[in-house]
């Protein structure tokens, strides 16, 4: 034991020297955020190819950014996986080749209506029903009449589909942010129905929430040519006269369908191509038109989706999957002559007339009028959401705080600061009462922060403003258990012990005592991590990696100096 502190020198020199080597990139500010750095171009000086790539991640309310609360319309997802299924029964009734005088979705429910011709098909089809929908679809008895059956979702699959679209939402704003380049985001699902989002460095927060509600629903709809356009065109008018509405919102659209029901074509509905102004971007007017809700083709088909530039105008090319080139091809093919209406989001992007069978599988979606910047950032947006996969239901905006740059500076400073004189304080106190053994403790200290900062970087753990307060309180930790052991020396030194048996004496009997106050609040940091959000995660953080630290600061760093005093220095008198 007392030759053992060389190697313990040795150990603290060579921790030293590791945390110096992470901590330099942020010390020197060697980082590869810059937007060039992004295109391959390394902006670092030469020597800082030789440090790892890493820096201290700070958090929101450091870095400045945005946090956004949104609720997920689980409702959306159910009607979604219901037109789903109505798609899918009619498929596979035609494959199995049982008839049916009338299959349709129920509006406004989660229930699908089918007429069957007579009892033995009606058998059948429970039958069928039972082999390929058990626990997804169930028959409503007491809403038969003779072989009209009506079936609904299972309270099971409704369940399921909730937690899956929760998952399915997170995974795809996910997805979203990282292809967007935000380093370090936060999102975590609150409750049943609530995403939370935190975006730290974010420079264009208005883009970033756009990117992330926008649904990305792209269907291919055929116009229905029962009504005329000018026939729908004055429908559309006396209704929008009617309710007093001159806007093409979701809610004014919703609101318009309801009030032309029995006026249009069942299995009808009216949306709208909405018209830019080029210059300021507003909308100026919509022009309406007649869909079938039969829906030919989705996003879901594609394999692909890149920014095209022809004529200077971006616009957005798209690549169908096997399966969806087969259908495009067989759509078009079926309807030459007719227009096909490409909707994103409820919002006609374009309707063009089918010329001719298509059977490459690929399509295009234009932008409209505005700059040439303004249309290619649009057109990379739209690029990424199709790409990623639309949301499974409808995000509502319920919460924004946005944290400005300069505001996220002066947290810093005032963190600092406080740190510093906190620390300042502590170190001034731990010199002027315990004297040479106040040095030790002092400097085993600041090495215990410098490996807070070097483990909160390695592990790219991210450091936010109660973070620092975790480290504040750390600091007091560490101080806390060098008194222990300096006042449990100086008890033995009391007793007439010598310096050396004084110190072996001393830690040897405050050891428990330390290890009992680290462990209970390393417990305690655990449970915060695991139940707490944003700022107490980011607290807990610190705060068990301080605890480790400063075990290693009180019980090696501390000990291994004042073993180098009285076996190496063979001081015949403590400083104490």
């Amino acid at each position: 034991m007392h030759s053992g502190w060389r190697w313990k020198i040795i150990t603290i020199l060579v921790a030293c020297l590791v945390g110096l080597y992470i901590l330099a990139p942020t010390f020197f500010g060697w980082t590869q955020e810059d937007p060039l750095a992004a295109e391959g171009i390394d902006q670092r000086p030469a020597i800082a190819t030789l440090f790892p790539n890493k820096v201290i991640n700070l958090g929101l309310d450091l870095r400045g950014g945005i946090y956004i609360e949104f609720d997920v319309i689980i409702a959306d997802a159910l009607k979604n996986r219901t037109d789903l299924l109505h798609s899918e029964l009619e498929r596979l009734l035609k494959k199995e080749k049982i008839s049916t005088t009338e299959l349709k979705r129920i509006p406004d429910s989660y229930q699908i209506q089918v007429a069957l011709p007579d009892e033995a098909t009606r058998q059948q089809f429970i039958d069928f029903l039972f082999d390929n929908y058990q626990g997804t679809l169930q028959e409503e008895r007491e809403l038969r009449i003779g072989n009209t059956l009506t079936l609904s979702l299972t309270e099971s699959y409704i369940d399921q589909t909730k937690d899956l679209t929760m998952r399915q939402a997170v995974e795809t704003i996910r997805n979203r942010i990282d292809k967007y380049g935000v380093t370090e985001p936060s999102i975590q699902r609150l409750g049943a129905n609530k995403i939370a989002i935190e975006l730290p460095g974010i420079k264009d927060p208005d883009r970033a929430i756009e990117l992330i509600k926008r649904g990305g629903r792209l269907e291919f709809q055929l116009l229905n040519e029962e009504l005329d356009q000018a026939k729908v065109g004055i429908l559309v008018a006396d209704a929008r006269q009617e309710l007093g509405i001159d806007g093409y919102t979701d809610q004014e659209v919703a609101s318009l369908q309801e009030a032309l029901k029995g006026k249009i074509p069942e299995g009808t509905e009216i949306l709208f191509e909405v018209n830019f102004d080029p210059v300021s971007k507003k909308v100026t007017g919509g022009t309406p038109y007649l869909l079938n809700q039969k829906v030919e083709l989705t996003g879901d088909m594609l394999s692909d989706a890149q920014v095209q530039v022809q004529t200077n105008e971006p616009y957005v090319s798209l690549t169908f999957n096997e399966t969806g080139a087969e259908l495009f091809s067989e759509v078009t093919g079926a309807h030459v002559g007719d227009q096909l209406a490409i909707v994103l989001d409820d919002r006609i992007s374009s309707a063009p007339v089918i010329q001719g069978k298509i059977p490459q599988g690929r399509a295009q979606i234009t932008l409209g009028y505005g700059t040439y910047q303004s249309l290619l950032r649009e057109a990379e947006d739209l690029a990424l959401v199709l790409r990623e996969g639309a949301l499974p239901a409808t995000l509502e905006e319920r919460t924004k705080t946005v944290v400005g740059p300069s505001l996220g500076k002066l947290s810093i400073q005032k963190g600092v600061r406080a740190l510093l004189l906190g620390g300042g304080l502590v170190l001034l106190f731990m010199l002027f009462y315990y004297r040479l053994s106040g040095l030790f403790a002092n400097v085993a200290l600041m090495i215990n922060v410098l490996l807070i900062f070097a483990i909160l970087t390695l592990f790219r753990a991210t450091l936010t403003l109660p973070g620092l307060a975790g480290i504040i309180l750390t600091v007091g930790m560490a101080v806390d258990a060098n008194v222990i052991v300096f006042e449990r020396i100086r008890e033995e030194l009391r007793s007439g012990k010598n310096p050396r048996a004084a110190v072996e004496a001393g830690y040897g009997n405050a050891m428990s005592a330390i290890i009992d106050a680290n462990v209970t609040t390393f417990l305690v940091g655990i449970i915060l991590y695991q139940f707490g959000t944003g700022p107490v995660r980011g607290f807990a953080v610190t705060l068990m990696i301080g605890i480790c630290t400063t075990l290693f600061s009180a019980l090696v760093i501390t000990k291994s100096f004042q073993e180098f005093n009285v076996f190496g220095r063979r001081a015949e008198k403590l400083s104490i």
